[in-house]
């Protein structure tokens, strides 16, 4: 429910827009990822509980653009997928991990007009929606049993900043866009759903990026000692089309 009345605020804000809008662009691109804060590392950093150990990832998108007479107000629909293997621990064990982010964004652009240019540099933030689920296969250590395992999915909200260069050609627009997204920035928690019977394995089949309350030094089953942060960078080339 809280997913549908969201869409559904997202969508009567760009109506709204839209009725005043000078200008409407729409498009799609894609894009290449780079992981940072706890988002990334080293699959041993995942099995301790300190990191996510995400490598470089892709991003597929449509977006669109709505021209106001002070600004712009763009939205992105965008799909990530980000994966990691490795070790578990020091030459032992093997992990494959997983996740898909489907995040929706949107916020204000301002643009740095250039006279008689056929590029426009812009400057943007943004408020975004994320979810995010996937899969982990263990196998080869004695702490959790070896097997493959769905990632509950869950959802959080982000902010980011990003700034990119339009250039015009022939009727249509490509965007080359760099942002910087903080995708967890809101709803962070310890939560364990459908809980399996390995207190440590739950670890890893959700996303838990909150300390576990239950947390103590030296635990081998509760290992999450604190707050961790999904950052990406963000790589992207859209191209649009104006209405």
């Amino acid at each position: 429910m809280k997913k549908v009345l969201f869409s559904i605020g997202v969508f009567i804000v760009l109506f709204s827009f839209s009725l005043n809008a000078q200008s409407i662009k729409l498009g799609a691109g894609a894009g290449y990822l780079v992981p940072s804060g706890d988002y990334g590392g080293e699959t041993p950093g995942f099995y301790s509980g300190t990191e996510y150990g995400m490598s470089s990832g892709f991003n597929v998108h449509a977006k669109a653009r709505l021209g106001l007479v002070f600004m712009n107000v763009f939205g992105e629909l965008g799909y990530s997928s980000f994966s990691g293997e490795g070790n578990a621990e020091e030459n032992r064990g093997t992990i494959n991990i997983s996740n898909s982010i489907l995040s929706l964004k949107i916020g204000p652009e301002f643009q740095l007009s250039l006279p008689a240019s056929p590029v426009t540099p812009y400057l943007q933030g943004f408020a975004s929606y994320n979810s995010f689920s996937g899969t982990v296969d263990i196998k080869g250590v004695s702490s959790v049993p070896s097997g493959e395992y769905d990632i509950e999915g869950v959802s959080r909200i982000g902010l980011g900043l990003g700034a990119g260069v339009m250039f015009s050609l022939a009727g249509l627009n490509l965007d080359l866009n760099v942002q910087y997204h903080l995708m967890n920035i809101g709803g962070k928690e310890y939560s364990v759903e459908n809980p399996t019977s390995h207190d440590r394995l739950d670890n890893y089949t959700n996303l838990n990026d909150d300390k576990d309350p239950l947390y103590s030094a030296g635990d081998d089953e509760h290992i999450i000692g604190e707050s961790r942060s999904i950052n990406a960078i963000e790589l992207k080339l859209s191209v649009l089309f104006g209405l």
